[in-house]
This record gives structure tokens, sequence and C-alpha cells, in this order.
């Protein structure tokens, strides 16, 4: 057989070609061969061939039927049946004798003399007495219309046509009964040189009351001389058959009652099934992608093998685990890690409960690391109470340890504590390994290896990729696509933007060229202020939206200080002074870089954590301080959203006293005092969300007592409803936050 594997599926026959013949079953055939020769010989000998589904049994008995026909077997006839296959309308014992008459017949026919009478003409259709035998003495009796086709022939004619017995039959006086023709039959068999060797396979997929028939049958109605039996099944599943179907307490005692001598299917040599499925999936391989796997991924393949392969015990779970990667692997090799597809194909047949729990524990770990989910301490305990029942060992080099799934599944851990033993806290490098190689772990591609598509609230492979295509020849049209992603609707808590923002990683920004890290920046920078004008993207207990595109330029800008500084320099040029997002700019990115150089309270970072040197804070502090006082001067700062981040990301640049005297110009219409006053408002969250307006935060801006005069001057005035619910809401702000702990 050629090594190559073609990408259907193996159908699962059992094999007739020697060529494929892997595990010696052709060589089993023949030593065996001889021994069933001599079986035919002897008086209805049963012979079995045990092994479980899958072992090779039927492939064993296809090979030795090619040994038989090679053999000068003098006069021994192999007949083959199916009781698996045989239908209702015949009974497995008529298959028996219509096959032995139809030879009968045919040696009847070669035969000068003829062997069944001594008179041609008289012994004439008398070959048919099998088949009436057979049908009288089937379970399912043929139609009370039909009874009379299956009367024997008078028993003086039966005795001429046999040649034998005749005498004691025709003191009879009688048709003989189905006893007296049997014993009549059996010793003209005796007495005849010819031998039939009777093949029965699949007795482990029958029925209860179909495995009694074929016992009935081999010791009881067919035990005929010069006859032997060769039945291949599963012992411990045939023998449970037996007990249902005959109500025996002992099935296994009673097939051994049945079967004089057994042969069972010997054990594949260590690690022959293991490199039998190693050969073939390379094959895969090397048929998808034209050569073979380098040499760390022939590595892991070989170790994939040879881990989860270790309980392989049948070449039919070779074939189902090959079938399996052939299924996913047609048409997903660019979505896939191949070695984790060998795994899970592996677990998936080996071992079904724990293929089971992968898939839920991912298909978890994905929604947590998109930000759409939490886990509850319940939900993580009985996730790890579950995966040591499944997993017992604590040995590290054991298959059955927690350990062994550890190394390809992340967040795994043998602990004490079950809720420890999930969910563990992952280094964003090993994270990104993950999402760069599409790994089983990777929370974007681990569906893929279950249902054979990515997980909805994952972004594909190929729409990222888009978007890089994007960023090094169309950047308007990345701001674009960019922009549609933060109005697209999400079911799940963040929004596809956030979830874009969450896979450009580190490692992922390292194999971007100067072109894309520049272009993924400037289109952050002009979308950013679309991203934040919608409230309802703020979230506690995780990273928020600004957070995490302030991470992914600082990240940019880094991996350009790496590269080329010359770059780098046009980039922030071309962002602070150009992008539209000049509230993120002004509220959170450049504020945090305030902090992180001590310009602004007490929790300076290292010189080498800071996105900026100290000469490019204070040229991008100069540009930002410009655009600020130009949109101060044309009345658009207030067009902004997050205009409070505005205003004290303003103050940390250039001190209280522009922003404080803008407000005071801004405030001299009463539209603009209470939108202010709704802008202030912090947030803070309890039993629920509440939007506080601190004193502290008034004394920033205006004067406080004036603030609350003016309020009551504008209630006194009999507002219009809209006007008096948005009053309404800045009393309840300034009632929360002058209870405010932090006020």
């Amino acid at each position: 057989m050629n090594d190559d594997t073609l990408l259907t599926s193996d159908t699962d026959r059992a094999l007739d070609d020697v060529s494929a013949d892997e595990y010696g079953f052709n060589e089993i055939a023949r030593k065996l061969a001889p021994s069933l020769v001599d079986a035919a010989n002897s008086d209805g000998m049963v012979i079995g061939i045990e092994g479980p589904w899958g072992s090779g049994k039927t492939s064993l008995l296809n090979f030795l039927k090619k040994q038989l026909a090679s053999r000068e077997a003098n006069q021994l006839h192999v007949i083959t049946l199916a009781p698996w296959l045989t239908g209702d309308h015949i009974t497995l014992i008529e298959s028996l004798t219509n096959a032995m008459a139809d030879i009968l017949d045919k040696e009847e026919k070669s035969s000068p003399s003829g062997f069944w009478s001594r008179s041609k003409k008289q012994s004439a259709g008398y070959t048919d007495l099998f088949r009436k035998y057979g049908v009288r003495t089937g379970r399912a009796l043929a139609p009370l219309a039909n009874l009379a086709g299956m009367v024997y022939p008078p028993a003086a004619i039966v005795g001429a046509g046999l040649g034998v017995g005749a005498d004691y039959l025709e003191k009879l006086g009688r048709n003989p009964t189905d006893a007296e023709v049997k014993k009549l039959i059996s010793d003209k068999l005796a007495s005849l040189d010819v031998r039939f060797l009777v093949l029965i396979d699949d007795l482990d997929r029958l029925e209860p009351q179909q495995a009694v028939e074929v016992i009935r049958m081999v010791r009881s109605v067919a035990d005929f001389p010069k006859v032997a039996y060769v039945m291949c099944y599963d012992r411990s599943v045939l023998a449970h058959a037996l007990e249902r179907g005959l109500h025996v307490k002992d099935g296994d005692l009673f097939l051994q009652k049945v079967v004089q001598l057994t042969f069972t299917i010997p054990l594949p040599e260590p690690f022959d099934l293991r490199l039998s499925l190693r050969s073939k999936v390379l094959a895969v391989y090397r048929e998808v992608h034209g050569k073979d796997p380098d040499e760390a991924e022939h590595g892991e393949i070989s170790h994939a093998i040879d881990r989860e392969g270790g309980s392989l015990k049948t070449p039919r779970e070779v074939k189902l685990v090959l079938n399996a990667i052939k299924f996913a692997y047609r048409s997903m090799a660019d979505d896939l890690y191949f070695p984790d597809l060998c795994r899970i194909s592996l677990l998936k047949i080996l071992n079904p409960p724990l293929y089971r729990w992968l898939e839920k524990y991912l298909s978890v770990r994905s929604v947590i690391f998109t930000g759409d989910a939490q886990m509850s301490k319940d939900d993580m305990t009985e996730l790890g109470t579950s995966l040591k029942a499944l997993l017992p060992s604590e040995s590290i080099g054991s298959t059955r340890s927690i350990w062994s799934v550890a190394e390809y599944i992340p967040g795994l851990q043998v602990d004490e504590d079950p809720k420890a033993r999930v969910f563990q806290t992952e280094h964003s490098s090993q994270i990104s390994r993950y999402l760069n190689d599409k790994r089983l772990g990777s929370p974007v591609h681990y569906r893929y290896y279950f249902a054979l598509t990515g997980p909805r609230s994952a972004l594909p492979d190929e729409k990222l990729t888009e978007l890089k295509v994007l960023a090094s020849s169309d950047i308007p049209g990345l701001s674009t696509k960019l922009e549609g992603y933060i109005l697209a609707p999400r079911p799940l808590g963040q929004s596809w933007f956030e979830h874009i923002l969450d896979r450009f990683s580190r490692p992922e920004l390292q194999a971007l060229s100067l072109d894309q890290l520049c272009g993924i920046a400037t289109a952050i920078g002009n979308v950013m202020d679309i991203a934040i004008r919608d409230k309802k993207q703020v979230r506690f207990f995780s990273r928020s939206l600004s957070d995490k595109a302030e991470m992914l330029m600082g990240n940019i800008l880094d991996t350009l200080r790496e590269r080329d500084n010359q770059t780098r320099s046009g980039l922030l040029q071309t962002i602070f002074s150009q992008s539209p997002s000049l509230s993120w700019l002004v509220a959170e990115f450049f504020r945090q870089e305030l902090f992180d150089h001590g310009v602004v309270g007490d929790r300076a970072k290292r010189v080498e954590d800071r996105h900026l040197t100290a000469d490019e804070l204070d040229t991008c502090k100069q540009i930002l301080q410009q655009r600020l006082a130009a949109v101060a001067a044309n009345g658009s700062l207030a067009n902004y959203p997050d205009l409070a981040g505005i205003l004290y990301g303003w103050r940390d640049m250039a001190g209280i006293e522009e922003p404080r005297a803008w407000v005071a110009h801004f405030i001299a219409t009463d539209t603009n005092f209470v939108m202010l006053l709704l802008e202030l408002r912090g947030l803070t969250v309890s039993d629920r969300v509440y939007r506080p307006l601190r004193n502290s935060t008034l004394e920033l801006f205006m004067d406080p007592e004036a603030v609350r005069q003016r309020l009551a001057a504008l209630r006194q005035n009999d507002p219009p409803s809209q006007l008096k619910s948005k009053l309404d809401e800045i009393d309840e702000a300034l009632l929360v936050g002058a209870n405010d702990p932090f006020n």
C-alpha cells in the first residue's frame, strides 16, 4: 500500500489485500489454515476467533479465505455466512443447507458415477433434501400455505436416494422425522470424500435471539461430520447476548460448552498502532501542504501521538482517529495546529468524557478572554472537581494526570483546591503564542477543533488579516472598517472593536511591518472618540475600552522604538497634531503619560516602562495645548465626548486657570450649565451604579455655592419637564456626592 493516504475517509472495511496488512494478519492466517483444513475432517468442530470490536477479526477471516483457496485442500469447500445480514425471509440454517446443497449438486454433476445413488434417474432432485431439512428445522417457518413444499419424500425413496438406511426407513412405513433425516444425511456425508468449512462473522453484532440461533445451528441442527465452523466474535459481547437470549446466568460458561478451540486475536506489538497512526497522519499533512512538517512540528506530532495514543488497542481505533483528522483537516488546514488536531482526535475516540470536558472548559475560557463573561467560584469548583475525577493521577509523567493536559491546554494545574485547578492566570506571551499558532488552547481557534467553525464571540483570522492589509495600504479605509466594528451590534459584553484591540497583542505586533504599525495606530486615533462616545460601554471589574486602546497604542510605540525611531517620531507627530480623537488623547492616553512621568500624582513609572520620553512628552503637550486653545476659541470643545475628562486632562497639562476660564465662559447659558454639571458626575458602584457629583469636583471649575443658588433659581422658574428631569438628576448626584466618602 502506498504510504500516502488520500484525504477521503476510511470506510472501515476489513482488509483483504496482503500489501495493506500492517499487523501480520496474513502470516497468522498462513499458520492457521492447515489446522482449519484438519478440523474439517472432524465431527462438527467449532473454532472461535475471539477479539474486541475493531481488532481485525474480519481481516483475519479474509486472509484465511485467501490462504485456503491457495492450498491443495482436496474437496474442502468454504462457506461464508453473515448472520448479521441475513434477511427475515430465510433462516441462517436455510442459508447453510442451501449452500451445501448447491455444492453437492455441482459435485454430483462432475462425478461420472454419481455419489447420491446408484441410479442417476432415481436420485434426481434429492439434493434438495438439505434444503427441506433447513426449512423444517429453521425457527422462522414458512407460511402455512407453503407447508406442503416442505414434506420429505417417502421413506423408501429417501433411502434409495441416499443409498444408506433403506431397510430401516422401509420398515417405518411413514415419512422420516427431522432427526432421522439428519442421521441419514450425516451418515452419507461421513462416507463421502467432501469437507466443509463454515465461516461465520460478526456474531457480536447480533441481537440475543439471533445469537441463540447461531449456537443452536452449530451445536444441534447442523453439527454434521466433516463440517467445521469458524466463528468470529467479541467473547464478552456474545456471552452477554447468550445470557439474555437463553436466560442463563453465565453466558461465558455456556460458550465454553459450544466452542472446542479458540484463537484470540493477538494484541499489536508495543507501539505498532501508534507507529501506524503516525505514518498515516504525516501522509495527510504531506498531501495537504505538499511537504513534510518542519522539525519542531514533526516532534509535536510524534509527542501528541505517543502521549495520547498510548490507549490505542485496535486497528479500528486507528482508523477512527485518522478519519477524524482527515475530516477536519481537509478544509481547515489554515485554521488548525496539526499536532493539536491529532491530540483532540485521539481523545475524541479514546477518552470521550475528557474530550467533552475540554470542549466545555475552552468555550467558557473563550468568553472570559473576550471579557464577555466571568466564572463564579462555584462553577470553577465544579469544573475543577470533574477534571480531577477524569485525571486522578498527580504524577507528572502520567497520561492520567492534569499535567499531561496542561501541556497544551492553558490555565490548568494540579492543586488540592478544585477551583484552583482551572482558569489560572496566563502570561500574555503564552496567550499570544496560542493565538499565533492557532492552537487548541487559543480562545479564537479552539472551536474549529470541535465544530469545524470559529466561535461567534471571536473575529475570524481572515477578518483580522483584512485589517492588517488595510493598515499598510488604506488608512482611511481601515478607519472606516474599525468604525463599522464599533457600531456593529454584538450580543455579548464588549464591542467588536474592543475585541480587535485585544487581538493585536505584542507578539502579533512584532510580526507587522512599519507601515502596518503606523496604519493601525493612526486609525485608532481616528476612531477613538467615536468609540468612547457610547457611555453604555463603561464596564467594571475589567479593562475599559480606553485602557485597551491605550495599551495597544503604547505597545505600537514601544515596538517602533526598538525598530525605527524616525518612523516613531513621525507617527507621534501625526497622531497628536492630526488625530480627530482629541478627547481620548487629552483625557486618556496623554493624561496617563503625565501620571507615568510623575508630572501628575506620585506614582511615576520607571523610565523604561514609559511610552514617551521626557522630550516627546513636552513636544506632545505643546501640540495638545495649542489644539485645545483653538477648539476652545471656536466653541467646538463641548462637541467632543468625555468633556469632563478633557477638562481634567487640560488641567493636568496647563494648570487649572485655562480650563476654569473656559468653563466660566461656557456656562453662561443655562443649557450649557446643566449639561456640564451632568458631564462632571463621577461613577461609583455598590448595590448599583451611582453618578455622584462631588463638591471637590465643583470646586475645581466653579463656585459650589453659586452652583446651588443657580439650580434653585432654575427650579423657581417652573422649568419644562425635560429640564426638570435633568435638574432632578443633578440633585440626586449632589446628594450622592455629599455622602460619598471620596468627596
